[in-house]
């Protein structure tokens, strides 16, 4: 789910979510930001990230819709 690149540099994997989930993203909630905040603090505690980490890159596909 994580990759560590260059030093402070966090890449994650997410996979993929519904447009909701993505627009509750941009406003820093929902259950994405959820997961990333979770991601994140595991990393601290295992000591692979510093307090001092700066960007997160989220890669996300759009669910797609079901017609009925």
């Amino acid at each position: 789910m994580a990759t560590l690149q260059k030093q402070n540099t966090i890449i994650l994997r997410m996979g993929k979510f519904k447009k909701d989930d993505i627009d509750d993203l941009r406003y820093g909630e929902g259950k994405i930001f959820k997961k990333i905040e979770y991601v994140v603090e595991e990393l601290q505690q295992s000591g692979q990230v510093s307090e001092n980490y700066q960007p997160i890159i989220v890669i996300t596909k759009k669910k797609k819709e079901k017609d009925w």
